[in-house]
């Protein structure tokens, strides 16, 4: 009966049992080569693959610990399943790596030299430079919906002047000022509408504007709802998202100098959101 028997994997990286062949009994690997390249979830194992297949340097090893970590809690708070897209710019992996969107393993493209920071994330420079997701909001949408969309980022520093992040004119988050005075926020998804009137927000950490419904939409600060608006929805439109600059009909514009350190796109995350600043903080704190 112990023919063939594989005891599996000892939580260890070395080989235990090695040399034992009686019955063909086989000790097997460490826990950590059963888990996957390191003990680590499938998703981000499948993110390190990617990035080896195309000569990037990954992260350290004690970074990819915490990413792997980041992707289990976006897991168990019920986040991860309703993300489009999602890229973290704040690695100590080269900039290749930083541009690497975790869900689809397709790249964004940093055009004109955004400003890279290790463990801080791209940099606009308020004139020319931004990302280009290579997200389009119509045609790659999964969980993105027209009265069902999330669009947030994590940016570092009170940028002046316009867009942290935006698509077209219906999906925006924007100001005319800078992010924790009292000007306009131009904070849309899928509708037209000229934003939210002005208000304080905090200059920096975690934003999320997000849409409930047809009539629905919040703008939240830090986990926290800041505000919200009746603003009808009417369409999700057929352009690439663009980070620190606006999408003019695939020409970039108004761009800002913010520095982003996360971005994601998804449906309706609004009883997430808690879970969602926590993550991010967690992360992010000990960079």
């Amino acid at each position: 009966m112990a023919n063939n028997i594989n005891f599996g994997k000892i939580y260890d990286s070395t080989w235990w049992g090695v040399g034992v062949t009686s019955n063909n009994i086989n000790w097997g690997k460490s826990y950590l080569d059963l888990a996957g390249g390191g003990g680590f979830d499938a998703d981000y194992q499948a993110v390190l693959d990617y990035a080896t297949a195309q000569g990037y340097t990954l992260p350290s090893s004690g970074q990819q610990t915490l990413q792997n970590q980041l992707v289990v809690d976006l897991k168990d708070g019920g986040i991860w399943s309703k993300l489009d897209t999602f890229a973290v710019f704040a690695t100590d992996g080269d900039s290749d790596f930083a541009l690497i969107d975790w869900k689809r393993l397709t790249d964004y493209t940093a055009v004109n030299s955004p400003a890279f920071t290790s463990n801080q994330g791209f940099q606009g420079n308020a004139t020319s430079s931004y990302i280009n997701t290579n997200f389009n909001l119509d045609v790659n949408k999964v969980n993105y919906a027209l009265n069902s969309a999330s669009i947030g980022v994590y940016d570092l520093n009170n940028q002046s002047g316009n867009f942290i992040f935006g698509a077209a004119e219906s999906v925006t988050i924007r100001t005319s000022g800078n992010w924790n005075s009292t000007t306009n926020k131009f904070t849309r998804i899928n509708d037209g509408s000229s934003g939210f009137p002005s208000t304080n927000i905090t200059n920096n950490g975690f934003v999320m504007v997000n849409r409930t419904s047809s009539s629905n939409l919040q703008i939240y600060d830090n986990g926290i709802l800041h505000q919200q608006s009746t603003i009808t929805s009417n369409d999700t439109p057929n352009q690439n998202l663009f980070l620190m600059a606006f999408n003019n009909e695939g020409s970039a514009i108004l761009h800002s100098n913010s520095k982003l350190s996360i971005a994601f796109v998804g449906s309706d995350l609004s009883a997430e959101v808690s879970s969602i600043n926590t993550a991010f903080n967690t992360y992010i704190s000990v960079l």
